[in-house]
Formats: C-alpha cells, structure tokens, sequence
C-alpha cells in the first residue's frame, strides 16, 4: 500500500525574485513533482526532444481551503487537480487524478495532465473528445495508480488541514 503526506513547504523562484507557500505531495516520501518530472522527461527523450523540468507546483493553500474536496475527489469535475502550473491557474496546466474512496483505500487513477501533447478544447473534455480534436496525450502511465490506506490519507488530510 502506497502512503502520502501533505506538507506546506515554499515555492522559490530565484529567476523572478519571488516564494510562497505550496502544498506539496509526498508519495512513499517521493515528491510528487519530482515523479511527474521523472515520467515527463522519459517521453520527451522517446519523442526524441531535449529534456526539460517539470513546470508544476503544489496548490497553493488558500486554493485549498476554499477547495478541500480536490483531496476526497468530491469537485464536480471528474478528476481532482493535485498541482498546478508555476502560475498557480489550474486551467493553465496540472496534475489531475481521479479519486475514488471506499471503506479501506483511497485511491488516485489515471493521473495526467490535460495540456500536454497540444492544446485540448478544453482542460475538462473527454480523452474521446479531445482526440477527435487532433489531441495526442502524453503518456502517464508509468505514474500510479495509487492506493492509500483510507485512514492514513485522512489522518494525512487532518495533518494538513492543522498546520494550515
């Protein structure tokens, strides 16, 4: 079983000459972004582009305490947004998950981001309609799915919502 923790740490970028906190998300104590990073950049070598680093961030915890459903997949959208881009606008570019809870784990599926591979017609469209769109996605299988035992991600969730 996967475990997951939630901590505010800084978002620091020295090229503009700004910081602010971020919610970032520890998966078996890898950094979520740094997992993303790993996957983005095996397929851009296979598409034979250069490599480059990972351009997202935690959410930002004001976003979250006006959204504390992200966490327990209960958005009205179908997948929940785990980080988004350096500019803080989920509908720029993100991480998303589905999130499905039940009786003992909570698990996250079919992690992706919507933009890359080209612009879809919308972030929130289905993979169906955004191929039909010329759409090609970019491969995140490599990422999860996880399974987190469901009371270890809730007490992780109450970790975070007390540090806030």
């Amino acid at each position: 079983m996967d475990t997951v923790k939630f901590v505010i740490e800084d978002y620091v970028d020295d090229e503009n000459g700004f910081q602010f906190p971020t919610i970032n998300i520890y998966i078996n104590d890898k950094n979520l972004i740094d997992l993303v990073e790993q996957i983005e950049q095996r397929n851009q070598i296979l598409r034979g582009e250069e490599p480059r680093r990972s351009i997202y961030i935690g959410l930002e915890p004001g976003y979250y305490r006006i959204s504390r459903d992200e966490f327990l997949g209960l958005q009205k959208r179908p997948f929940s947004v785990l980080l988004t881009c350096t500019c803080t606008i989920e509908l720029c570019n993100c991480i998303m998950a589905k999130i499905t809870i039940d009786s003992q784990t909570v698990t996250w599926s079919e992690l992706k981001s919507p933009w890359l591979g080209g612009k879809t017609l919308s972030a929130w469209v289905t993979e169906e309609e955004a191929l039909e769109g010329g759409w090609v996605p970019f491969d995140y299988s490599g990422l999860g799915p996880f399974v987190f035992d469901r009371e270890q991600y809730m007490n992780a969730l109450k970790e975070l919502q007390a540090s806030m």
